[in-house]
């Protein structure tokens, strides 16, 4: 599988149009997105998305190309406000995969092979991240690659009609 990483310069607007449809999208959306209250997800427009991007310096998101497709994205936020850690050297990190014929292969395993590269050129000895409890999936990925969880927050997101944690995981780099 070739597979390539680019960060998303902000004018690429069809990369943030593509970004838009998968934070939309509702199999992936609880998945991705916190949900803090009953109410519906607010719909999510790719100018709202680069706008929040260039606000947050701290912030680097990468599009995740398989064969030239874009398939999976991924952020680091060298200066997350809500981190459990209190280090100034701790990178947070998500990941989407939003092509759904590219979960379950690999390619998170190698996305996070990457995102330690980067993490570590961006000054980071730590990385943090939250999963939420339903996702067990990624939960068993983050193990396998190194993670410990660290703290839950209980009650922290509403989906598929309950309150679930939110599972903070950390890695030495």
């Amino acid at each position: 599988m070739e597979i390539t990483y680019r960060e998303v310069d902000f004018g690429e607007i069809d990369l943030f149009n593509l970004l838009a449809k998968w934070a939309n999208d509702p199999e992936i959306r609880p998945f991705s997105t916190p949900r803090f209250s009953e109410d519906e997800y607010p719909k999510v427009h790719a100018i709202e998305l680069m706008a929040s991007l260039m606000e947050k310096p701290s912030k680097h998101t990468y599009m995740v190309f398989v064969a030239q497709q874009p398939v999976a994205e991924f952020s680091i936020d060298m200066h997350f406000e809500h981190l459990v850690t209190n280090q100034e050297d701790v990178a947070w990190i998500s990941i989407v995969i939003g092509d759904s014929s590219f979960r379950g292969i690999g390619l998170g395993r190698r996305i996070m092979e990457f995102i330690e590269i980067e993490a570590i050129k961006l000054g980071a000895t730590l990385i943090e991240l939250g999963v939420f409890d339903y996702n067990e999936r990624a939960i068993q990925l983050y193990k396998n690659v190194g993670f410990i969880p660290i703290a839950t927050i209980s009650n922290f997101v509403f989906n598929f009609g309950s309150w679930h944690s939110d599972i903070r995981m950390i890695k030495s780099i």
